[in-house]
Order: structure tokens, then C-alpha cells, then sequence
């Protein structure tokens, strides 16, 4: 890994500037970089995606450890000059220059699920973990650096003011981990905000037995969309269920939700519940 120093000098041989609209913040901290690595568990026969690997402050560790490291740069002049450091020194690792969202994971499966690791942008963070779920069939788990009031709002459970239709979501087809804080200071330039290390367990089944997966999300999705509202009047609007008040509060009451309770109060199993009882 690049001391700050290092990185420095590196930007200025390169003639290279990071472009804040990525969210370009490089690690220089090597403690949280040996913790990064140490939790990643990378062995001999893993397959690795690394995301954003950015000027391989990771990298070289992960290409090192693993049998295949395949690191997709959205940056070409980033993508260039990691190229360059790299040489051909690390056989296990192809670096590809491509928007990660459009990168078919497939192509990388050999039979070992994936394990995916990466530093994401504010921007692009909830994109890339519906690319993770949607790929879920040959995903082991993900090991993501993160906002740290995105990673709270994952983790959120009922009753918490950071609960949201993500929260759902993340806590539907993964067991999320909260593994440690990361100060501003660890990265160059340095963000405005902390981040945080999350890990996604990706599930064998998804957390609840739903009947309609589109019903249950249109549930979930409408339900934080009115997120001050009660649960029977922000379900029973026509874009939602368009269900009548009367019935939508007979059916609540069956399954022993209060038709007043806030969606942020409601456990995932609530929402479940509701929509195998509509579909």
C-alpha cells in the first residue's frame, strides 16, 4: 500500500488528479488496511472482485493470497497507472476497465462463489449492492467500505430512526456485520465523512418466506415512501394496494399489527406477513 507520501508522488509522475465525482478517497492508514485484509480471509483457491481497487492499496495483498483477483477499475487513468505499478508482477490478478454495474460477474464464476471486496462511493453504494444480491446465486459475501450513516442504515432494525426501505432490503437476502469505524484520515484527499466496514453474509434463503417477491418489495418500498405515515395509510393508497381502509385494517389486525404503527417500527417479518396475506 501507497503511504500518503507515496500517493502523492504517484499523482504528481501521472499528472493525475482524483475525480471527486467518483468519490476517488484512497486508504494511506495501514493498520485499517491490514484489518481490511485480515477480515477479507483471502486463501489459495478464492475467486476475489474487487471493486474499485483504485491505485491497489488492497490489490497487491488480495493477488497475493487468492488464485484470482479480478479488479475492475471505473477510472481509466486510475486503471492505467495501476497497470503500470503492477507490471507483471501479480499472475493472479486481471484488472478490467469497466463500470462495475455493467461488468458480467458470470464470466469470472468458476465454481467457487465470489467474495467481493471494495471501497464504494456514496454515489454508487446501494446500485452495487443490488448488483451483489442480483448476483447472489455466486456470491459467498461482501466485505465493503462504506459511509458510516449508510452502514447504520443497513443495519437498522425495527424501532430505529435509520430504518428504511435499504434496511429491508440488505436484511432480506444478507446478515449484515458491522466490523469497525473508520476515520476520514485514514483516506487521501481525505472525505468529509467517517466510513465504515461492513460485511454482507449472503444468504441461502432469503430471511422470510415470501409468496411475491414484487408484492412484498411494492409493500416495503411504499410503506418507507410515506414513512409518516401510518402503515394503513400509506399501504392502502392506490399506488400501493389499493386496498379499502376497512378491509386493509381487518387483515392488520389478524396478523396483529397495529394499523397506526410507524414502517420504522415494524420488524421484517411484519411486512412478510402482510404481503403473503395480499397476494
Amino acid at each position: 500500500m501507497l503511504t500518503q507520501t507515496q500517493l502523492k508522488a504517484v499523482f504528481q509522475k501521472y499528472d493525475f488528479s482524483p475525480l471527486k465525482r467518483f468519490g476517488e478517497n484512497y486508504l494511506v492508514d495501514g493498520n485499517v488496511k491490514d484489518r481490511i485484509i485480515s477480515e477479507a480471509n483471502a486463501c489459495l483457491g478464492d475467486t476475489i472482485l474487487e471493486i474499485g481497487p483504485g491505485l491497489g492499496a488492497l490489490t497487491f495483498d488480495l493477488a497475493s493470497k487468492s488464485s484470482a483477483v479480478f479488479a475492475v477499475e471505473k477510472d481509466k487513468k486510475a486503471f492505467e497507472i495501476l497497470k503500470d505499478l503492477v507490471k507483471d508482477g501479480l499472475p493472479a490478478l486481471k484488472i478490467f476497465n469497466e463500470d462495475i454495474l455493467e461488468y458480467d460477474l458470470s464470466k469470472v464464476f468458476t465454481g467457487n462463489k465470489i467474495k467481493v471486496i471494495g471501497n464504494l462511493p456514496y454515489y454508487i453504494t446501494t446500485p452495487v449492492i443490488e448488483y451483489i444480491v442480483e448476483n447472489r446465486e455466486i456470491v459467498e459475501s461482501a466485505l465493503i467500505v462504506i459511509q458510516k450513516e449508510v452502514a447504520l442504515r443497513l443495519l437498522a432494525s425495527e424501532g430505529s430512526k435509520d430504518r428504511g426501505s435499504i434496511s429491508c432490503f440488505v436484511q432480506y437476502y444478507t446478515r449484515p456485520e458491522y466490523l469497525c469505524t473508520i476515520s476520514r484520515t485514514s483516506f487521501y484527499p481525505v472525505p468529509d465523512v467517517d466510513s465504515s466496514l461492513l460485511r454482507l453474509n449472503i444468504l441461502h434463503e432469503p430471511a422470510h418466506h415470501v409468496k411475491d417477491e414484487p408484492v412484498f418489495f411494492k409493500i416495503v418500498r411504499g410503506a418507507f415512501n410515506q414513512r409518516r405515515k401510518s402503515i394503513i395509510n400509506s399501504l392502502s393508497r392506490e399506488a400501493v394496494l389499493d386496498i379499502p381502509k376497512e378491509k386493509l385494517t381487518g387483515i392488520l389486525n389478524e396478523l396483529k399489527i397495529d394499523p397506526s404503527s410507524r414502517p420504522q417500527d415494524l420488524p421484517l417479518s411484519s411486512f412478510a406477513n402482510i404481503a403473503n396475506s395480499v397476494s
